[in-house]
């Protein structure tokens, strides 16, 4: 008599797991066609922080380095985020009616030219006069004093420090933005001034 062999018994659960296992591969298809989009989250979450940092060491350098010049006024350091904003002068920045650097404008640039070595600022230097006339052989007026003082500014950085030109921008804006009313010699040299505005984009 021929021996039948025995049916292979019925195991419910393999279907299961089949779909399971298909499931888990499309998952997993999935992931993979994110995966650039995530990466790209992870870059901007872990690079982000780092612009604020870099504009707080910045300005935490300046405060410690300028602290009397800060406590005279000269000197105004603000920071938001990533946004550092010097203003500084005073009537003091320049040689009276000239865009030659003063000693103190120089000390200055040199340690805001250490700080922006961390990261890859873009810098507007602003030059800004008071309301008096001047009119010579070099400066026909104040746009072009004022102009001429950011110019000062932004070719000290390039030649003496290497930052990079595309990263600076010089603007003059003569006696048009005034801090204070130039009804006074102290007002007139509050808006002698320059402001440079940093801002870290990484």
């Amino acid at each position: 008599m021929t021996r039948r062999s025995a049916a292979a018994p019925s195991v419910p659960w393999t279907i299961t797991f089949a779909d399971m296992a298909l499931l888990l591969l499309c998952f997993f298809v999935m992931l993979s066609a994110l995966s650039p989009k995530t990466a790209e989250t992870t870059k901007a979450s872990v690079v982000a922080p780092q612009a604020p940092a870099a504009a707080t060491h910045a300005a935490a350098m300046l405060r410690n380095q300028f602290a009397f010049e800060i406590e005279q006024g000269w000197l105004v350091v603000d920071q938001t985020d990533s946004r550092l904003l010097l203003r500084f002068g005073a009537g003091e920045a320049f040689d009276l009616g000239s865009d030659h650097l003063t000693p103190l404008t120089r000390a200055l640039i040199d340690t805001l030219a250490y700080a922006l070595r961390e990261g890859d600022a873009r810098v507007i230097v602003a030059g800004h006069t008071d309301d008096l006339p001047i009119s010579t052989e070099r400066f026909r007026d104040n746009w072009d004093l004022s102009s001429a003082r950011a110019v000062s500014v932004i070719r000290e950085l390039i030649n003496r420090h290497g930052v990079d030109p595309s990263r600076l921008e010089a603007k003059g804006y003569a006696d048009t933005r005034p801090l204070v009313a130039n009804d006074s010699i102290a007002n007139r040299a509050r808006n002698r001034r320059i402001e440079i505005e940093i801002t870290w984009e990484h």
